[in-house]
């Protein structure tokens, strides 16, 4: 019979003007996989924080196997067995997984040197117990994503983990990937350890958690097993709205229209011959695994990648993008996959981010040294007040947004341009349900004046938005879907079909 492994009881934790958790009751057994979901800001990262040594309540009792605990710092954590692996791992990319698995723990040693051979015996033997099969000694860069959660959840095995809490875990991988990880949790979970897995992919909750919990402004609103709950139930808690309308309604499509953007036998080093078109007042998904081409050849078309051969027109003028800044004349805009990385400057404030494409227009000299700050403000003002952008200031830096609300500063920074085109590359990853609903209806807002392209590897997404359905496998088109042709089944049996 497994045993209670954590109870937090009336935990209330407060920010300067913010109650971010109100007396939240939380338990968990030995063995039990619970999700925790909710929109972002509902109070799932602060939680976590708690149980992390990052944050401390300001009332409540924290109780591990039965006895009070103070995690004031990450070293307890750390000592009670909590590991906590994020969406991107943290692993060293140039270090292989032997060495990634030993950091932060005492090399074994012979005639005093580190003995590679036990450390390597070492993470076999934890390996072996998990039956988990991949290439020690290649450097995790080189590593499928699905292996670095492996690494990841070895590393968890190094320190005796009782508790693993996993951050959005399949975010980046395949469904064949997503797969094999559930393999793997559910042998963790056969092995007495506790998993508190958050996602807002919600069908997968529903695959692989015991149990529920879900929290809404700082309240817990509901805890069941996952049996009594369905999707519906679940996002109606969530966000209050049920998911009916999760998706607008599609603009009929105008066959007879220009193009806004053609591409013909477009090849570069991840695709080859790639050849579509895009009209104005369309959403036009693009589908296909991961290794398929479909990011490589979005960014070869804002001007980030060269391309080998092809030509890109736009409104029928022929373009050579020579660079991103071309492009973006030209009335391109790219949102990409990796906001954080590629899509905002993390410690700069929203009004900063939101200026950086209209500073042209916002400048009183050139070169743009001198900006009408007036005018700065109010530019920013009318975007965040547009978007219902949550954050208690434009001073406040976008990192410390929910990445819902980082996503539409990513967004709007571009709604001042005038852009015949808008790419979205993974536009809803990492985002709650009730702000991917707000993002939807802004990209079909987009179509009354541009074209819109959707790359996702979200089945629900692309069958639910787009007009149609361009589907690519090792670089190449396998077809394309309109209609009712647009399903589950025809994306996935395209996006598997061998190429010559």
């Amino acid at each position: 019979m497994s045993k209670k492994l954590l109870q937090l009881t009336n935990i209330r934790k407060e920010f300067p003007g913010v109650t971010a958790l109100e007396q939240v009751d939380f338990s968990l057994q030995s063995g039990e996989v619970k999700a925790l979901v909710g929109e972002n800001g509902a109070g799932k990262s602060t939680l976590i924080k708690l149980l992390a040594g990052i944050h401390q309540p300001e009332e409540g009792r924290i109780e591990v196997a039965g006895e009070e605990q103070k995690i004031d710092n990450p070293a307890v954590a750390k000592e009670l067995g909590f590991a906590f692996i994020h969406q991107d791992v943290n692993l060293v990319p140039h270090f292989n997984a032997i060495e990634n698995i030993w950091l932060g723990f005492d090399y074994p040693k012979s005639k005093g040197r580190f003995s590679r051979s036990e450390m390597a015996a070492k993470v076999k033997e934890l390996a072996g117990e998990l039956n988990f099969t991949l290439d020690f000694n290649k450097p995790v860069a080189r590593l499928s994503t699905a292996n670095k959660w492996l690494v990841a959840i070895l590393k968890a095995f190094m320190m005796e983990a009782r508790l693993l809490v996993l951050d959005e875990p399949t975010a980046a991988l395949t469904d064949s990937e997503v797969q094999e990880l559930f393999t793997n949790l559910r042998k963790i979970k056969e092995k007495g350890i506790a998993i508190i897995y958050i996602s807002h992919r919600l069908e997968e909750i529903f695959q692989i958690a015991d149990t529920i919990t879900i929290l809404k402004n700082g309240k817990k609103v509901h805890d069941s097993q996952v049996e009594d709950i369905d999707k519906d139930r679940l996002i109606k808690l969530m966000t209050g709205k049920s998911d009916d309308n999760r998706f607008p309604a599609k603009n009929p499509l105008e066959e007879k229209s220009p193009p806004v953007l053609r591409t013909e036998k477009l090849s570069g080093s991840k695709f080859k011959e790639i050849s579509f078109q895009l009209r104005q007042g369309e959403i036009l998904g693009f589908y296909g695994l991961i290794g398929s081409g479909r990011s490589e050849l979005m960014e070869a078309i804002f001007g980030l990648r060269p391309l080998e051969a092809g030509e890109i027109y736009i409104e029928e003028e022929k373009i050579i993008p020579r660079s991103p800044a071309d492009m973006i004349s030209r009335g391109l805009a790219l949102i990409p996959e990796d906001r954080r990385q590629q899509g905002l400057i993390m410690n700069m404030n929203v009004k900063q981010n939101l200026s950086l494409p209209n500073l042209a227009d916002l400048s009183l000299l050139k070169p743009l040294n001198h900006i009408k700050t007036k005018a700065e403000k109010e530019l920013a003002e009318k975007i965040v007040a547009n978007l219902a952008v949550k954050t208690p200031s434009l001073r406040q830096n976008v990192k410390f947004l929910s990445g819902g609300n980082q996503q539409k500063v990513v967004i709007g920074k571009w709604l001042e341009q005038e852009n015949q085109v808008y790419i979205f590359d993974e536009p809803t990853e990492g985002i709650d349900v009730g702000a991917r609903r707000e993002i939807y209806a802004l990209i079909k807002e987009l179509t009354a004046r541009a074209g819109v392209i959707v790359v996702s590897s979200d089945l629900p997404e692309v069958i639910g938005l787009c007009n149609r359905v361009v589907v690519m496998n090792q670089g190449r088109i396998t077809g394309e879907l309109t209609g009712n042709d647009i399903t589950e089944e025809n994306i996935l049996q395209l996006s598997y079909e061998e190429v010559e």
